[in-house]
């Protein structure tokens, strides 16, 4: 305690009131770093108990500095914040935040007061909502545009999310500037195609709800119901014709697209239950289309449509929470996946094993192929399974063909996802050729789906030829009675 004493009279001198204080210049300088206040506020204190001084007042004078000097926004800080820029943080509520911000409340440094906090939130909200704060979850993105920061501390069990808000004018100019990077960008890249002619078409088979005169049911996005036309949506619309002519144009339209055959019906079912009152969706079917289907949809430039595949949902949660522990199992290095999650629609593929050939005694690397014969040339095929338990039972009978290799009872099998595999096999130069395997159920759905169809075709031929007059008729007489603009 002598040793500290001294070390601190070297540096300070003694006094009553911590006001007379002489601090060099060049310490005078370092005070404008944080730490180093915070470091020369634990000296006051140690010092001031080694003498028996009051510590209050150093302590006082330190925090009414610290305070003013960090939190307190000048009239430029201000002014900043109200019309050009301003961060936003928000946080999960804990102790911590609530004693903290009690501090500020009793010190007169909150930012927004009274009425000022609720016109805050509420602009806030407005340009939230309206777009011009951007929400961006991809990650790359997030680190090239600065607009949200995630932020994660496990060990602290902190979380909170960074918007940079930015106002009035600074807001158009940034606007500009970044519609005219997007469009460098989108001129740089080529136009991205699924190359499917490696695999055999009419094994993937995709599902889809389409009405009497085979158009995809698309649902409307909320942006399109709920929003108005105010002047940001059409500065915003006409920047996009102009600089980036429809590219990147929000998608107002969506459409599903279904690799179980159930969920589709059950989306059927959903949308039959929600507009009973309309008579046309008594008129809903099921259409059934093939893998180049998925090709066109989405990677298509379709004006303000866009697409989304539904994985089937009962394989997911299977394999989620039945299989992916298992030994025989293993998953691709860029799967993203956990104990509650999967990305994606699961396919799986059987891996080669060297095995022993009972007869020869010798071992043979053995690979699964499915084989098809086609005028009357036998060609083999590497089998994508979409399905788990199919998988299985095709390796049973893989076994039973050849007995006299030393099979293990269940196959080794590499798990990915059926967007990720098309697009990897689209640069791929291998000319190895695939099928897809799906489960025996949708196999059955589709062979009774085309049979009824058969028996009903000639009828709903007739309904829909009527249907498709009556709806013409009824939307040539809204045109001549309504303002409302028709969309034919």
């Amino acid at each position: 305690m002598l040793l500290l004493h001294k070390i601190f009279e070297n540096n300070y001198e003694h006094a009553n009131h911590l006001s007379n204080i002489k601090i060099k210049s060049q310490q005078r300088e370092q005070n404008k770093n944080y730490n180093y206040l915070i470091k020369n506020k634990l000296a006051f204190s140690l010092k001031a108990k080694s003498t028996n001084l009051d510590n209050h007042q150093s302590s006082q004078i330190v925090n009414d500095y610290i305070s003013h000097k960090f939190i307190s926004r000048n009239f430029w800080t201000e002014f900043i914040n109200q019309y050009w820029q301003e961060t936003i943080f928000i946080s999960p509520a804990n102790s911590s935040l609530e004693h903290y911000i009690n501090k500020l409340k009793n010190n007169g440094l909150l930012v927004y007061k009274g009425s000022n906090y609720k016109n805050f939130l509420i602009d806030f909200s407005k340009d939230l909502m309206n777009g011009k704060i951007e929400v961006l979850l991809n990650e790359n993105i997030v680190n090239k545009t600065q607009s949200v920061n995630f932020s994660f501390d496990i060990k602290n069990q902190k979380i909170y999310i960074k918007y940079i808000w930015r106002k009035g004018f600074y807001w158009y100019i940034n606007h500009l500037f970044s519609k005219y990077l997007l469009n460098n960008n989108i001129k740089r890249e080529k136009t991205f195609t699924l190359n499917l002619k490696n695999i055999l078409p009419n094994s993937l088979p995709i599902f889809t709800i389409t009405n009497q005169y085979n158009q995809l049911i698309m649902a409307e996005s909320a942006d399109q119901i709920f929003l108005k036309k105010d002047f940001f949506q059409l500065f915003d619309y006409w920047c996009n014709i102009f600089l980036l002519k429809n590219n990147s144009l929000k998608k107002i339209y969506t459409g599903l697209l279904f690799i179980n055959p159930e969920d589709a019906l059950e989306y059927k079912d959903y949308i039959t239950y929600k507009y009973t009152k309309f008579n046309n969706t008594s008129y809903l079917k099921c259409f059934i289309g093939k893998a180049n289907l998925y090709s066109k949809l989405f990677y298509s430039s379709i004006y303000n449509k866009e697409f989304r595949l539904i994985p089937d949902l009962t394989e997911v949660g299977n394999l989620i929470y039945k299989y992916q522990y298992q030994s025989n199992l293993t998953f691709d290095k860029n799967q993203k996946y956990g104990k509650n999650y999967f990305q994606g629609q699961p396919i799986y593929i059987i891996k080669p094993i060297l095995v022993k050939n009972i007869n020869t005694n010798a071992k043979e690397n053995l690979e699964y192929l499915y084989k098809i014969q086609k005028n009357s040339k036998l060609i083999s095929y590497k089998a994508v399974f979409l399905n788990y338990q199919t998988a299985l039972i095709a390796w049973q009978k893989f076994k039973n063909d050849y007995p006299y290799y030393k099979l293990p009872k269940k196959p080794y099998i590499c798990v990915s996802n059926l967007e990720s595999f098309l697009k990897f096999h689209s640069f791929d130069s291998n000319n190895s050729d695939f099928i897809f395997i799906p489960s025996p159920k949708t196999y059955l759905f589709i062979k009774k789906y085309k049979q009824l169809n058969k028996s009903n075709h000639l009828h709903n031929l007739f309904i829909n030829k009527s249907l498709y007059l009556k709806s013409f008729f009824e939307k040539v007489l809204w045109s001549l009675t309504s303002r409302q603009p028709i969309y034919w």
